[in-house]
């Protein structure tokens, strides 16, 4: 198995540019986790380093001038192969949920890690992937709520 799926895939994408081959883009992208620039207040405790809720991921307005979360696929390739750009690493689902709700943010740029390329996912792509599908059935009922 490759140590940089995301950016196979990527690159993959970057080649052909059909559909199928950017939705297989978003779901591993989804399920990966991403190297983002880090900012606002950590605080500090016996047990490390922490986040008390005012964290953020650095934006980019590369390309067309609209801001978007600036993220990086494969964070161990990428830390080998172009250096340090980022502080933190967080799962692309939940990039997809800061993309989808800040209404200063119009999507995410992810940078592949053994290219010089990169794939925006838009505002709307991101809000539809996080919403679900009314073929899909409800999970079942959290056990703490009463019917």
């Amino acid at each position: 198995m490759s140590e940089t799926p995301l950016s196979d895939v990527m690159s993959e994408h970057a080649e052909t540019k059909t559909p199928e081959s950017y939705e297989r883009f978003l779901r591993l992208f989804r399920a990966s986790t991403v190297g983002i620039v880090a900012n606002g207040v950590t605080a500090h405790d016996e047990h490390g380093h922490f986040a008390d809720g005012n964290l953020g991921a650095g934006r980019t307005t590369h390309g067309d001038g609209r801001p978007r979360v600036l993220a990086y696929a494969d964070p161990e390739a990428a830390l080998r192969n172009f250096g340090p750009r980022f502080n933190a690493g967080v799962s692309g689902e939940v990039l997809l949920q800061m993309a989808a709700a800040d209404a200063d943010c119009e999507g995410i740029l992810v940078n592949s890690a053994i290219r010089e390329i990169s794939l925006v996912v838009s505002k709307p792509t991101a809000q539809s992937l996080l919403t679900p599908t009314t073929t899909e059935a409800p999970g079942p009922r959290p056990w703490w709520k009463r019917r």
